[in-house]
């Protein structure tokens, strides 16, 4: 799995404070097949404000990065998982 800024599916829950809780992410790989991952856990990053992101993404008050947890194989990986509400798009990289 080797994904920059790649767009993905993810399922999501909002809290009642507002704050958005990643649940699960879905890649679709090279082949076309599909993958889920369940998020097992994340750190939100978005109260840090303005700031780049390892991968180069500027966060601002429109982009809500998170750090998530996932098990790639049986192995744990650490994924960037940051949403754009200006286009409303999820995008992950690794």
């Amino acid at each position: 799995m080797d994904f920059q800024n790649r767009a993905v599916d993810v399922i999501c829950q909002h809290t009642k404070e507002g704050n958005m809780i990643p649940i699960k992410i879905r890649i679709q790989d090279e082949e076309g097949e599909f993958h889920t991952y369940v998020v097992k856990g994340y750190k939100d990053l978005s109260h840090k404000g303005y700031f780049t992101m390892p991968n180069g993404i500027i966060a601002t008050s429109t982009i809500f990065p998170f750090d998530c947890k996932i098990l790639v194989l049986g192995r744990e990986r650490i994924v960037h998982l940051y949403y754009n509400s200006n286009d409303q798009i999820w995008r992950m990289s690794q």
